[in-house]
């Protein structure tokens, strides 16, 4: 849809329900990924290969992510519908996620467990991939990077009040079923924050009177990908490597290089002060960005990643680490918020769907390739000390930072018309 006939006033409230699909989406994910599957996967798996088997799990999700995303993103761009073109893919992937829930409790070995979570994966990122694109559909041009800055705030308060929730439940014994129970809250959460956003959208869509006018427009990788869009994705995937990287060793970082005692309670701490943090600077910079552009705050936050990284590696105590931490979690939420801001503004009008599928082929590669890191730890730590691996990618972190910023330094976005200069048309009544 073009964005002629959905240049209305956004209010914040507006901005929030229609990243409501974000925090359900988001949170179903991370909680299967951190809670769900590790305890699952306890039950079937030898213990000697536990971790083999849930890193096959998450391998295999990326993989499908990869697969399903800019595909199905094309698919929606071209479709018609009265609930618009992202709503139907939404809710049948949401709702054939939840159901594949049921093959996971039932799962009686690591096999069916593994078709279940292919078949959950397929459908979540059915949902994922166009509803990622309700931004650039929807939003004018002057309030991506606030709406970008939900979308951010939505992924993190999502993430942690599922993990929260589920962790809390799924271990409880008694006479009731805790994991059917903890399957169920999960579901329910991720149906009802689809749900608001679908309603907010599918009523815009039914009152645009440009809706059953929308010229289609050619949507293919060939149209889609050039020079700048590359430039931001090499961009994108060295810094999503960055923060992945720590996100993955960070316990094993704690432990040994810091020399905390209880590293998994510290990393619990450090990761809700991420959080916080994360929420807080990625608003102020979705604002910022609206006004100065995305670019010089993409900047700011990715060397302030750099610097905090390397502040990092000299701390002590557990006291200093939340400190760091701290920072830290401000600089990653102003660098990813601008980032995504900058996402949606680099995508033509029509194949958005297709567009924020490829900008995600750079997400999870950044993911997929700090996994692969671990081996070179393990070779750098056994060569020149310990902790000598850690150290290593900590640097090499705060450098991905740099390098990222430097990559869209001769990005254009100049070109684009500012969306305060286009003609507003009144909101459809």
């Amino acid at each position: 849809m073009a964005q002629g006939p959905w240049n209305r006033n956004w209010s914040n409230f507006d901005l929030l329900k229609l990243n409501s699909f974000s925090f359900g989406v988001t949170g179903f994910i991370l909680a299967m990924d951190t809670v769900i599957l590790p305890v699952i996967v306890l039950t079937l798996a030898p213990e000697e290969l536990k971790n083999t088997y849930l890193a096959v799990l998450g391998i295999s999700g990326l993989i499908m992510a990869a697969l399903v995303q800019p595909t199905i993103g094309r698919i929606s761009d071209r479709s018609h519908s009265p609930l618009g073109r992202r709503v139907p893919f939404i809710l049948w992937g949401s709702i054939f996620a939840a159901v594949g829930l049921v093959g996971v409790r039932l799962a009686p070995n690591f096999p069916v467990l593994f078709g279940a979570w292919i078949f959950i994966q397929a459908n979540v990122n059915i949902a994922y991939g166009p509803g990622l694109a309700l931004v650039r559909d929807c939003v004018p041009l002057n309030r991506i990077g606030m709406a970008s800055s939900m979308k951010i705030m939505s992924d993190t308060v999502g993430g942690a009040v599922m993990i929260a929730v589920t962790g809390s439940l799924i271990g409880k014994t008694g006479s009731l079923d805790w994991q059917w129970i903890t399957l169920g809250i999960l579901a329910f959460a991720m149906i009802l924050a689809i749900s608001v956003t679908s309603i907010q959208v599918s009523r815009m869509e039914l009152a645009s009177p440009l809706n059953s006018q929308r010229r289609d427009v050619e949507s293919s990788f060939r149209s889609v990908l050039n020079t700048q869009l590359g430039l931001f994705l090499i961009s994108r995937l060295v810094m999503i490597t960055a923060i992945a990287s720590f996100q993955t060793y960070g316990l094993f970082f704690l432990r040994d290089s810091v020399g905390l005692d209880n590293a998994a309670e510290a990393l619990a701490r450090m990761i809700l002060v991420i959080a916080g943090a994360l929420a807080i600077a990625g608003l102020v910079s979705g604002w910022v960005s609206d006004r100065v552009g995305r670019k010089p705050v993409v900047m700011v936050g990715a060397i302030g990643s750099a610097l905090a990284s390397l502040w990092m590696l000299t701390a002590n105590d557990s006291t200093e680490v939340l400190i760091i931490a701290s920072v830290l979690g401000a600089s990653i939420g102003t660098l990813m918020s601008a980032n995504w801001a900058l996402a949606n503004e680099l995508a033509d009008e029509g194949q958005a769907g297709l567009h924020i599928g490829i900008v995600n082929l750079a997400t999870i590669g950044g993911a997929a390739v700090a996994k692969l890191l671990g081996p070179g730890i393990d070779a750098l730590n056994r060569i020149n000390g310990d902790d000598f691996g850690y150290q290593m990618l900590i640097s090499g972190s705060a450098g991905l930072f740099v390098i990222g910023a430097l990559l869209l330094m001769p990005l254009k976005t100049t070109g684009r018309q500012p969306a305060s200069k286009r003609m507003e048309r009144p909101p459809a009544s």
